[in-house]
């Protein structure tokens, strides 16, 4: 599978949150001790999972410049236990719109996010554990905070051509 473009990437959402967001490909995600976000996509015509790992306040930021927050009213609505309805639609948006960007060659759904790893089960699990493909990239985000997007993927046959 071929690695998701950090153009495409940024382009993408910069259009959806109206802030410039840049996307920076590195070659490995250091382990973090940042809470993250674990969003599941289920690839069509395929029995997989492609799974995008980020930093909670990443994700949080996404969603807060959908609605028009402030980054500050972010960082406190995120504190917050459950998290306020209207930023956690609009991070589920984020991630929903996101579907053509984090797959360049299956097809992916966005099915839900989870804020721990534990929840991230069948073959979304085993992408988790032991993904074929991995992405890594350093996001900033235009008045907000930035972080780290990972983008985790099976292994996913070619189509055969018949003659």
């Amino acid at each position: 599978m071929a690695q998701p473009s950090p153009f495409i990437l940024s382009q993408r959402f910069s259009q959806l949150v109206g802030r410039k967001t840049t996307f920076t490909q590195v070659t490995a995600a250091p382990v973090t001790k940042l809470k993250q976000i674990y969003g599941i996509y289920n690839v069509v015509a395929a029995d997989g999972a492609v799974v995008v790992q980020a930093d909670f306040r990443l994700i949080g930021s996404f969603g807060g410049a959908l609605i028009g927050l402030p980054d500050g009213a972010v960082k406190e609505r995120l504190a917050t236990v459950p998290i306020e309805e209207c930023l956690r639609d609009a991070m589920y948006e984020v991630l929903n719109i996101a579907s053509p960007a984090v797959s360049t060659e299956a097809r992916v759904v966005f099915d839900k996010f989870v804020m721990d790893q534990v929840y991230v089960d069948g073959a979304a699990g085993d992408v988790l554990k032991k993904p074929h493909h991995r992405s890594f990239f350093n996001v900033a985000v235009d008045g907000y905070e930035g972080g780290r997007f990972s983008i985790l993927a099976p292994f996913i046959p070619g189509r055969t051509v018949t003659a």
